[in-house]
């Protein structure tokens, strides 16, 4: 069977109404108004492989079909199956007309159509009840899957192109991460480590990542502040030799781990953080989607990547590649562009050649956006709420147009495919970081340091209030990332 990504899952939830017959009841699930929009659907787990959704706005369902919005979920949280949508402005008396669909033990049942009215209270937690025009065809069956993956997705599933790590295999569409951080502390994050570390070459920000007072949650989003360090240690402290010992996660042996302060190599004068699924997810080709707003500052920089989980072309220089799903700096003057792609070297003019640019008339970190990342097998697409504004094409391999552009380390990438660096297993990470000596070209306006001076993190400091005062709306908020398969 041959179908596009979008639609695999939808024929194969309508041929088995059609063909098959219910199985087991599907209980209702539990219906949550969100501030300051969106809404969550929470089903107990008892047993279930697969968690599917189809929903509407205001318009019910009198035949099968997909609706407004679809989700196909494969992981619970917590003993739970969770569809968040946060896209969704809902005002008292609108309507969310609905049905899902659920797997256990390789048979498939499918809830009647449901409704739930939202009421006077947004904060109101309630449980949606069958509509009066529910239906449930009695001929309605699924019988026990042939295959491994039919097991999980039934007959109809297509086997993706997208590699997860500790799978045999994926289906074409399905999600195969999911986190919503609905949460209060980082150490309930099952699937995300935070680092702890001084971040060095080939960049050099000027901030250490440090989780303590530099992440929270509000609203149900992920929060990076950045917080400078003599606000928490004291002005004395960037004099100091730190040493991170055993809660550090970079390499022992390097300046990741230890900082010796000594004339002007100062201690980082910002303090930020990073979280990484590099210990629990990793896997390669696949859509990722972040629902972010970025951070305001000068200097501030997001961190919204996918970076290579085994560094096999090599660790410096960015021998591995890594890619971008969203960056766009800070500064009022440079905010207005948004850039996505892969990064393939750590020097101009072959680290920016593969970027790919949107221009806005606002500023991007002025309200939340969806980035996506589509990664293939032959190439990257970038899109922004929906609308692609780049496309990154290897042709006959990324190492030709780094050869010519001087980049000797991608002699390492031949032994790979068209796509190497971007063929191997990668992770992602998210984080905000400050300054560095390759993410601001020395030309920009009211630029406080030289790139390549060997003071350049302690002029950056010296020159605090030209650039502090612009922190105003500096934190990173994450409300999800979804990965899906190819």
């Amino acid at each position: 069977m041959t179908c596009d990504v979008r639609s695999t899952l939808f024929f194969l939830f309508v041929l088995i109404r059609i063909c098959l017959a219910q199985n087991f009841e599907v209980p209702e699930p539990k219906i949550e108004i969100l501030k300051p929009k969106g809404f969550k659907v929470t089903l107990k787990d008892d047993g279930y492989s697969f968690f599917g959704f189809r929903g509407n706005i205001n318009e019910e369902f009198h035949e099968v079909n997909e609706g407004q919005m679809k989700a196909d979920i494969v992981s619970k949280q917590g003993g739970y199956w969770v569809y968040k949508n946060r896209s969704k402005k809902l005002e008292v008396g609108d309507t969310i007309f609905y049905w899902i669909y659920v797997i256990k033990g390789g048979k498939g049942s499918m809830s009647p159509f449901l409704e739930y009215t939202v009421s006077a209270s947004e904060n109101e937690i309630g449980v949606g009840s069958p509509s009066v025009n529910s239906y449930t065809d009695p001929n309605q069956t699924t019988t026990t899957p042939e295959s491994p993956l039919s097991k999980r997705f039934g007959k109809l599933c297509e086997v993706s192109k997208t590699v997860v790590q500790g799978e045999n295999s994926v289906c074409e569409g399905s999600l195969i991460f999911n986190e919503d951080f609905d949460t209060t502390g980082l150490r309930s994050l099952s699937k995300w480590n935070a680092e702890i570390m001084f971040p060095t070459e080939p960049d050099f920000p000027f901030n250490a990542y440090i989780p303590d007072n530099t992440v929270s949650f509000e609203d149900g989003s992920l929060v990076i502040k950045p917080v400078l360090t003599e606000t928490q240690y004291g002005e004395d402290f960037l004099y100091n030799t730190v040493n991170l010992g055993v809660r550090c996660t970079g390499k022992i042996d390097r300046s990741e781990c230890r900082h010796e302060a000594s004339g002007a190599n100062v201690f980082p004068p910002v303090l930020t953080a990073k979280i990484s699924t590099r210990h629990h997810f990793n896997f390669k080709f696949g859509r990722i989607e972040v629902r972010a707003k970025l951070p305001a500052g000068s200097w501030l920089v997001p961190e919204i990547n996918l970076e290579p989980s085994d560094h096999t072309y090599g660790q410096d220089h960015y021998e591995s590649g890594f890619m971008r799903v969203a960056f766009a700096r800070g500064n009022p003057s440079l905010a207005k562009k948004l850039y996505g792609g892969p990064v393939l070297s750590d020097t101009e003019p072959f680290r920016s050649a593969l970027l790919k640019e949107k221009i806005s008339i606002e500023n991007w970190n002025k309200d939340f956006h969806n980035y996506t990342l589509v990664w293939r097998p032959d190439g990257i697409d970038l899109m922004v709420d929906g609308e692609q504004y780049g496309t990154v094409s290897p042709e006959l391999g990324f190492f030709e147009d780094a050869r010519k552009h001087g980049v000797t380390h991608s002699s390492h990438w031949v032994t790979g495919t068209i796509m190497a660096p971007l063929d191997k297993m990668f992770h992602v990470t998210l984080g905000l970081r400050v300054g560095g000596i390759n993410d601001f070209a020395d030309d920009v306006t009211d630029k406080p340091w030289a790139n390549r001076a060997s003071k350049a993190r302690l002029n950056f400091w010296r020159q605090k209030d030209s650039w502090y005062p612009s922190w105003y709306n500096s934190d990173l908020h994450v409300d999800y990332v979804r990965v899906y398969a190819l």
